[in-house]
């Protein structure tokens, strides 16, 4: 790890590690002291975090407000947070023909790959519900393609209550590109021996 996308990737992962160990429920104490104390010696910037964190919620709050959902009546607003620090938001699109529909997360990266984003720290998923609502399985799994270790910080804002998660806590055994290689690799070894 000596090029400076790496070191920044790295610092990336350790900061969303501390993160969760100071905001996740089930963290033990041990894990708790250790990214306090990682907090303490980069403290300018994880309070950078804090307040990118805050922005990234408030765009997601103004997508909620433009979710087109009249057919479920569920409005999703979400906002991705890139490794350079730009904002790509997104909210829910129904049609009438339901298997059309858009997901906010799958819009918000549509936003952000046709940018030229491919480096993602952190997901905020806003519903309009009491309680927290974790992304679909194709949202997942799109994701996981950019950013298998994702930070997702999920709230039901009418009560206020969060939930966090990491990408591949959601997604323990994910489909990935390599999956797609290998079952390429033994069809033409196996096409090859056919022709032998």
């Amino acid at each position: 790890m000596s090029s400076p996308e790496a070191l920044a990737e790295h610092r990336w992962q350790a900061l969303v590690r501390a993160y969760y160990a100071l905001h996740a429920p089930e963290t033990d104490t041990q894990a708790r002291l250790e990214a306090a104390r990682w907090r303490s010696a980069h403290r300018d910037f994880y309070d950078t975090f804090l307040a990118q964190l805050e922005e990234v919620r408030r765009a997601a709050s103004v997508a909620l407000q433009h979710a087109w959902a009249p057919y479920s009546h569920f409005p999703v607003g979400a906002a991705l947070l890139c490794t350079d620090g730009t904002i790509w938001h997104g909210c829910n699109v129904e049609c009438s023909s339901y298997g059309l529909t858009l997901c906010a997360e799958r819009v918000a990266l549509g936003a952000a790959v046709a940018n030229g984003r491919r480096d993602f720290v952190l997901l905020v998923l806003l519903t309009d519900t009491d309680t927290p609502v974790a992304p679909c399985g194709a949202c997942r799994q799109l994701l996981h393609d950019f950013t298998p270790q994702l930070l997702i910080l999920a709230e039901g804002i009418r009560q206020g209550r969060t939930a966090l998660w990491f990408l591949s806590q959601l997604l323990p055994d994910p489909f990935s590109g390599k999956d797609i290689w290998e079952r390429y690799r033994r069809s033409t070894t196996a096409l090859t021996h056919r022709e032998e």
